[in-house]
This record gives structure tokens, sequence and C-alpha cells, in this order.
């Protein structure tokens, strides 16, 4: 008979499974979000983390959203993205050292400073890609 820990072994294979074939499989949109989401969820777990004086798994939550934030920078497109690129690098780039200075002093405040940030360019991005797909669903229709 399988133990529970065996079952739960199992799902999070399987879940791991879809979840990399769901980003695999995704458009540039989808891969965004995705980023973000994880960036966010990281973020609070690390912030948990800090409530929980666990210094280890802090530390290694905020490397994956700093992982994040360094991905989402490095493929920013100024030719397109022009001046909204710009402001978007120097968002990265105060979440990064919001993230360095709120690990170092295991300050929660810095850290909701950054994911105040994240939580804000996500809802944005939510929406823009909301809105570019309404846009071409109308112009689709006529």
């Amino acid at each position: 008979m399988n133990s529970p820990s065996t079952k739960k072994n199992a799902f999070h294979k399987t879940f791991s499974k879809y979840r990399n074939t769901e980003v695999l499989t995704a458009n540039k949109e989808a891969v965004l979000l995705l980023l973000y989401e994880g960036a966010v969820r990281f973020l609070k777990l690390a912030i948990q983390a800090v409530e929980k004086r666990d210094s280890l798994e802090k530390s290694r939550l905020i490397g994956r959203t700093q992982d994040i934030i360094n991905e989402l920078s490095a493929t920013l497109n100024y030719k397109t993205g022009g001046e909204i690129a710009g402001s978007l690098k120097s968002l990265y780039d105060f979440m990064s050292d919001r993230l360095v200075a709120g690990n170092q002093d295991n300050n929660i405040e810095k850290l909701n400073e950054a994911l105040g940030i994240l939580v804000t360019l996500q809802e944005a991005w939510q929406q823009a890609i909301a809105s570019v797909k309404t846009e071409n669903k109308t112009a689709e229709q006529r």
C-alpha cells in the first residue's frame, strides 16, 4: 500500500510535469504572467520565513524572487518598449536593491516594498494583456 508521503511525492511529480508543459507551450504573455506569479508567491513565502526566523528558507526564496526579476530585466526590449522598458528596468533595479537589503537586515518592510511593486506590475500586465485580447477579438469580429 502507498504511504501518504509516496502519494504526496507522486502528486508533486505530476504537478511539476504539468507546470513544465504549461510553461513550455505558453505564449510570451502567459510566460510573463507566470514569472510575475512566481515572484509574488516566492516573495510572500520569504516574508513568512522572516517572520518564522528561518534564515535558510528566507534566503532561498529571496534568491528565487531575484532570479525572476533578473530574467524580467534581461528580457526587456528597449527597441519596442522604449521609455517603458527603461522605467521597468529602474523598477527592477529598485526591487533588487530592496530584496538585498531586506535579506541582509531581515527587514519585512523592505521586502514588502518590492512585493507591492511586483503586485502592481503583475496586475498592470494582466489588465494590458486582457485588453489586447479583447481588442483582437473585436477586430476579428468586424
